[in-house]
């Protein structure tokens, strides 16, 4: 299957239809998420803390482990970054591949790298941008994921975060409790908020979240579904 390079309106249409049955009730809200052995798929360095810093630190706090992969434009600035925020939040291992800034579709050999890295570790849950985040990094890691899934059938569970392009969640989690760690995490991206202000963002989407959901001062939203409902999905809008 070919990854479109861009979002379609047809993709848009596809993905509504086949959300619609999972829409009928309002998102389920939660303290906590679930307990279990994380592994965190992040295409560019600070993209895992803007969609889920909150939840992954309240991860730590229960004692989960955490692996984050980073993809792409791992610079020695940026790498350097990664380490402060990994002191921040908790992270127990970092690993760091070393592809340029949207390139990833033109990788295949990724497929069996994340394939080492997913048999080793075995994770419980695994959290990456939704298959609907507007950017061809983003896109690229759900198209290696979805590429596994066929071939390996894995059962965990898929918490799929926004960055680029706001969710429809069926997931809120409350992240008042753990907001201050997330500032100070980004706060850590000097190289990206030069030119962005990538926490003013995040926080500000938090808050959103957190005022029409009802869940707390801060929130997180997320598409929460095993993988197996995540992959007809996937196929549902991408695949032809």
């Amino acid at each position: 299957m070919k990854l479109p390079e861009r979002i379609k309106w047809s993709h848009v249409r596809k993905l509504y239809e086949t959300l619609a049955p999972y829409l009928k009730a309002s998102p389920l809200k939660i303290d906590t998420p679930d307990s279990g052995r994380v592994l965190v798929l992040a295409p560019h360095i600070d993209d895992d803390i803007i969609g889920a810093g909150g939840s992954l630190r309240k991860h730590v706090q229960l004692g989960n482990d955490i692996m984050t992969i980073y993809f792409a434009d791992c610079t020695e600035e940026r790498i350097r970054e990664a380490r402060a925020v990994s002191n921040i939040i908790g992270f127990d291992q970092l690993r760091f591949f070393e592809y340029g800034s949207k390139t990833l579709l033109e990788h295949p050999e990724i497929d069996d790298r994340l394939s080492t890295v997913i048999s080793d570790y075995k994770p419980e849950i695994v959290y990456l941008p939704s298959l609907f985040d507007r950017h061809n990094d983003h896109l690229a890691i759900n198209h290696y994921l979805s590429n596994l899934y066929k071939k390996y059938r894995y059962s965990f569970t898929v918490y799929a975060y926004e960055v680029w392009t706001a969710l429809v969640p069926n997931l809120i989690v409350d992240i008042s409790a753990t907001i201050n760690e997330k500032k100070k995490a980004l706060a850590q991206y000097e190289s990206q908020l030069s030119s962005q202000n990538w926490l003013d963002a995040a926080v500000s989407l938090n808050r959103y979240r957190a005022i029409t959901s009802g869940a707390g001062e801060y929130a997180e939203g997320f598409m929460r579904y095993s993988i197996k409902e995540y992959f007809t999905l996937w196929k549902a809008v991408y695949d032809r």
